[in-house]
């Protein structure tokens, strides 16, 4: 039973994420209630911009990262994170 609950819910996770690698594809990503992963920098004013224009925030840093530089989805500037957005209901 719990490997049932356990497999569904990476299904979900799996199927509702969108990689994104700027901020119009984060709100096309928000605005149809998918989770959106892409290259971070983590500038406040950025989160900020976020959360008052998306109502998403970050809800996780993967512990697995990818490799390599970035273009960061909000400044173009070099990221070594990616993080996770997506609103909080």
């Amino acid at each position: 039973m719990q490997r049932k609950i356990l497999t569904d819910k990476d299904d979900f996770f799996c199927s509702n994420i969108v990689d994104v690698s700027s901020y119009d594809e984060l709100k096309i990503a928000n605005s149809k209630g998918k989770w959106a992963r892409g290259p971070w920098l983590a500038r406040d004013e950025d989160k900020l911009k976020v959360k008052e224009e998306t109502g998403a925030s970050i809800r996780c840093f993967p512990f697995e990262q990818p490799q390599g530089i970035k273009a960061c989805l909000m400044t173009g500037d070099p990221a070594e994170e990616v993080a996770i957005f997506a609103k909080s209901y």
